[in-house]
């Protein structure tokens, strides 16, 4: 028997417990060239929230009574496919599920080597991936240059500021409680951590970067983009990874075309799966940084599958630090 939860109905403003349903069913049988897994490790990322939407994006959405999406870890426990036997440990989006059916060309085999398990899902995995492209590749931060980073607390942010750290830039951050802003100074190394949640946060992002914005990793969008656009320096950068500030509503910003030409400035959205074909790569690269202790990593694990909406509500409210996991076996 296969637990699962679907998307019950989709988000109006925000998301809330209603759009979930926790179901029982059969476990399909396998076809030609598929596996079962048993999930044990499920990934909980901002992204969810934009595919439980119609609205247009860069990937379809998901369809009412659809297991609703996540990337995860588990083992295949039956197979039918000539790649995978059982006992290998794979990573795929499994879903929001105890039990997946899956495609062979769906899953990677995670090889064995000596880390924590649950790395490819955070750091080492897609969230590392995604803060490398934006920061290496777009920001490309230099020595002695102001790097800041949006939701520089989250399970992105947090690695992005420390890549750009490496590369001998001064980097700010920006979270929202104390306690984050905290764990992202001490913690991660970042030079200071402002609170968006202070009314002067501006002011004291003034006195911490006087000289400007080099390079911006945004992960939030909404008035907190629009009052650091005017921060931005000449031949500047700004990397858009995500907007979760702004919720499932179009949010308009003013941008002002003639300060964008006149310093010259480049800002480029970016989806991490364009990039699918240098993940090994680039995890490769993480792997060796987080072993060494030059990237530090916080993880929350959440036991039982039945957890995972609320945990999801409070990630995308805030409420949450690091990386989620829900543990499911």
């Amino acid at each position: 028997m296969n637990t699962k939860i679907i998307l019950r109905n989709r988000p109006n403003q925000t998301v809330t417990q209603d759009n979930f349903e926790c179901i029982d069913a059969d476990i399909e049988p396998l076809r030609s060239g598929q596996v079962l897994v048993l999930n044990q490790w499920l990934s909980l990322d901002p992204y969810v929230r934009g595919r439980m939407t119609e609205r247009k994006s860069y990937a379809p959405s998901m369809a009412l009574g659809d297991v609703v999406m996540g990337e995860g870890i588990g083992i295949v426990i039956d197979s039918q496919s000539d790649q995978f036997k059982t006992g290998d440990k794979v990573i795929g989006m499994l879903g929001w599920q105890t039990h997946a059916v899956m495609n062979c060309s769906a899953i990677k085999l995670i090889p064995e080597i000596p880390f924590s398990e649950t790395w490819p899902l955070g750091a080492a995995g897609m969230p590392g991936i995604t803060a490398w492209i934006g920061m290496i590749d777009i920001c490309k931060p230099k020595a002695g240059e102001t790097i800041l980073v949006t939701s520089a607390a989250g399970s992105v942010g947090s690695v992005a500021g420390q890549l750009a750290k490496l590369q001998g830039a001064h980097i700010i951050g920006i979270a929202g409680p104390e306690e984050k802003c905290a764990y992202v100074q001490d913690a991660l190394n970042f030079d200071y951590c402002l609170s968006y949640q202070h009314c002067n946060w501006l002011s004291n992002f003034n006195k911490y970067a006087p000289n400007g914005i080099d390079g911006l990793f945004e992960n939030v969008g909404g008035t907190l983009f629009d009052s650091l656009t005017p921060q931005m320096n000449p031949y500047s950068r700004i990397a858009i990874c995500g907007l979760i500030a702004e919720g499932l509503e179009e949010q308009l910003h003013s941008i002002n075309l003639r300060t964008l030409l006149a310093n010259r400035m480049l800002i480029q959205g970016f989806i991490v799966s364009d990039h699918v074909a240098r993940w090994r790569e680039i995890q490769k690269q993480l792997i060796d940084l987080i072993a060494e202790q030059k990237i530090q990593v916080y993880e929350k694990i959440t036991e039982n599958l039945q957890n995972a909406p609320q945990t999801l509500i409070d990630l995308l409210e805030g409420r949450c630090l690091g990386k989620q996991i829900i543990k499911l076996s």
